[in-house]
């Protein structure tokens, strides 16, 4: 009997646990016509929280499959979102719509009007195809970082954009004319506590808040 409570309690803590730090993928109308644009979040818990990390390797895959392929603006030559200058989209509407990786900014960090804010970092492993910088440059019908280096997108915890805004992170835009799915992997510090780091896996198909499981080992 106690063996069994112990067990329920520990089912409902577990779940409780992956309820944190939840994905939300929202779902919109592009600027160009029969595109739809998915914006990626990741849920805070606390205002002091901070994201380090969005990443894949061989243990846990990144994955996002778009069968359709992404929209990528040339006007944009970066991987991340500091190519999509606010100045341009009044010329340029269709510039909104680039698919990028990021983590808290829509745009470069010189105009994000936040002080302290940078552009995220990236490091990939150069045999994958696409790489990372090559799907949010290039465009692809899938991303899959699943190689003993991996990849990932990250900012130092010193950025003002690693804090959430408005209780969570932007983590990834990505335009596409049909469906979207996958699993994604990030990485963030509790209280901003850099020792108690989780690990987190989140799996998604389409638009919805999806709940979180810990990476293995951590």
């Amino acid at each position: 009997m106690l063996k069994h409570l112990l067990l329920s309690l520990f089912v409902v803590i577990s779940g409780m646990l992956h309820a944190q730090y939840t994905m939300t993928v929202e779902a919109s109308p592009a600027v160009t016509a029969s595109l739809t644009t998915y914006r990626f979040y990741v849920n805070a818990e606390d205002n002091s929280d901070k994201m380090s990390a969005v990443f894949g390797n061989d243990q846990d895959h990144l994955i996002i499959s778009t069968p359709g392929g992404i929209f990528n603006s040339p006007l944009n030559p970066s991987w991340n979102a500091s190519g999509v200058n606010p100045a341009f989209l009044g010329f340029f509407p269709d510039l909104a719509d680039d698919s990028y990786a990021t983590i808290g900014l829509e745009g470069p960090a010189a105009t994000a009007g936040t002080a302290g804010a940078g552009d995220p970092s990236l490091v990939e492993d150069s045999s994958l195809s696409p790489t990372i910088s090559g799907y949010f440059t290039a465009g692809g019908s899938s991303l899959n970082v699943n190689t003993l280096t991996g990849g990932s997108w990250y900012v130092v915890d010193t950025y003002a954009n690693a804090l959430p805004s408005q209780g969570r992170w932007l983590i990834a835009q990505i335009t596409t004319a049909g469906s979207i799915s996958g699993q994604i992997n990030y990485q963030i510090f509790p209280l901003g506590v850099v020792a108690d780091q989780q690990q987190l896996t989140t799996f998604f198909d389409g638009a919805g808040t999806f709940a979180p499981s810990e990476v293995e080992g951590c």
